[in-house]
């Protein structure tokens, strides 16, 4: 019920982004908001909207973006199942290789993204002799990164000739609602990114060469590789 309600809140904050002023005056505006409204509605209260019984693998985000608030449930046993995959091509295409230098004062960023951690938490299902971090960016401006695997071993990542130096697997927003567990929060992750998409472009790109970089009108995405739309 609980989880319901929060979906249901989020849903409501979401259309009120239909009305907002980056929307105006464009040409494909009532056809995006047609489309996400449906995709959004449609998921909101989907049946399939079920956390796995495993909690010990869901590594729980609490994220907000213009007046929304939801908490993203990340599985990471299907993270590590994908990265092992993804591993055995010649090169990666879900987790690409990054490295960071962490500032004198022990912040750490990464160009302009602040860059989040936890190191208490638990995350009972990672074992204990890997090095592996994987990293997801979230709706925002710089949009934020977010460990979502591999928060305990950021601070001893940094020793020796590496104790400015994290490295780390950074998933492109497009593969990241793969690993989320529901499908409202796979819609709800991509309606918010393709609000940062609008937001950042809408006055220095054509209408023409902005559509194409929205995930809705992509012929292929997570939402339809999983049948969402």
């Amino acid at each position: 019920m609980e989880i319901q309600q929060n979906y249901e809140d989020a849903f409501q904050s979401a259309t009120e982004l239909f009305s907002s002023k980056w929307m105006q005056r464009c040409s494909f505006a009532e056809e995006f908001r047609n489309k996400w409204h449906r995709v959004l509605r449609t998921n909101v209260r989907s049946e399939k909207n079920i956390l796995p019984e495993n909690a010990e693998t869901i590594f729980p985000v609490s994220c907000s973006f213009h007046g929304g608030n939801i908490i993203f449930h990340f599985d990471q046993e299907k993270l590590l199942d994908w990265f092992r995959q993804d591993s055995l091509g010649k090169e990666r295409r879900v987790f690409i290789s990054k490295d960071l230098t962490r500032g004198l004062s022990g912040e750490l960023s990464f160009h302009d993204s602040p860059f989040h951690y936890n190191s208490t938490a638990a995350e009972p299902s990672i074992p204990e002799n890997g090095t592996e971090i994987f990293v997801c960016s979230l709706p925002g401006f710089p949009p934020p990164l977010q460990v979502i695997y591999g928060n305990k071993r950021i601070e001893s990542s940094f020793h020796g000739f590496k104790k400015r130096k994290l490295s780390f697997y950074l998933i492109p927003a497009e593969f990241t609602p793969a690993f989320l567990c529901t499908p409202f929060e796979k819609c709800l992750y991509l309606f918010w990114m393709d609000c940062c998409i609008m937001m950042e472009n809408r006055a220095r790109l054509k209408d023409k060469d902005l559509k194409p970089l929205l995930h809705i009108f992509r012929p292929t995405s997570i939402l339809t590789v999983e049948k969402i739309i």
